[in-house]
């Protein structure tokens, strides 16, 4: 009788045979361990705070520029304008370029600020070379004062009254006040120039007198000749100037020589707004 096969040991109840290292991969070959990796890192956006330090920079340098255009001139204070106004121009200028870039910021504050900051520097360079500007320096004159000569105001105006020479009001009606019969009409030309580092507001700025060669009041002629040129009517920038005319009627026997005075209501160097001095100057010397 042949031999029988052994038979072979069933598992035991609840064992679960190995799987094959070939099973269930296509061509039997050992199987592929695959790993994720780490995550690959994202590119977050780019911070630029520029925008904003620029717009403070320009806010604090205009700022501080019109306040000392009312208080009066405070060199520390003008100084530190000068830096802001600088370096907001700067952060302006490098914020705008970033946020055109693509990084986090306002393109339109960067740009705001860069404007602002710029003029606030013009502001303040043209303050510095009003100040130390040769081709502008004027011999100030100690009162008494003749005629086209210059005085200079202790906040930094420069005034210079021109000699009278013959002057023709306009027709009746146009005049505010009417010359006596017989007089001698006459005109001085009053300069005003900014020869601070600061605003000047002319608004109320006092008032133009005269006296003939006899030392009583001439009679004023009220025309508002202004024959100013550039920006604005009453406030002067750094460097700007303004020309008024001023009509007097003199009497034929006392209209040989006469005198003007001018009377500004003028800033202390360091001070308040509201806290003011009247400074007047004369000058005098022949009719022309």
């Amino acid at each position: 009788m042949a031999d029988s096969p052994e038979p072979q040991a069933e598992p035991a109840c609840g064992d679960t045979p190995a799987p094959s290292p070939t099973e269930g991969f296509a061509g039997g070959g050992p199987a592929e361990l695959k790993s994720p990796g780490p995550p690959a890192p994202r590119s977050g956006p780019s911070r630029n705070g520029l925008d904003l330090a620029a717009l403070i920079a320009a806010v604090l340098g205009v700022v501080i520029l019109i306040v000392l255009g009312v208080v009066g001139p405070i060199r520390p204070l003008f100084w530190t304008a000068g830096v802001f106004g600088a370096t907001a121009l700067v952060l302006g200028i490098l914020g705008a370029r970033r946020a055109k870039r693509g990084a986090v910021g306002n393109r339109g504050r960067a740009l705001t600020g860069a404007v602002l900051g710029g003029l606030a520097t013009v502001w303040f360079v043209n303050g510095v070379a009003v100040a130390s500007d040769p081709f502008h320096d004027v011999s100030c004159q100690p009162g008494p004062l003749r005629f086209q000569t210059t005085r200079c105001f202790d906040d930094g105006l420069q005034v210079t009254v021109s000699a009278p020479k013959p002057y023709t009001p306009r027709k009746m009606g146009q005049s505010s006040t009417d010359s006596p019969v017989g007089s001698r009409t006459v005109s001085v030309e009053i300069t005003i120039r900014n020869g601070s580092t600061n605003m000047v507001d002319l608004e109320g700025m006092g008032s133009i007198g005269g006296k003939d060669a006899n030392g009583h009041q001439a009679t004023p002629i009220w025309e508002g000749d202004d024959l100013s040129r550039g920006l604005g009517h009453t406030q002067l920038l750094p460097g700007m100037t303004k020309v008024m005319r001023q009509g007097f009627a003199l009497p034929p026997s006392a209209a040989k020589s006469m005198g003007v005075e001018v009377s500004l209501v003028t800033p202390p160097d360091v001070g308040i707004g509201w806290n003011r001095r009247d400074d007047n100057a004369w000058w005098s010397g022949p009719v022309r």
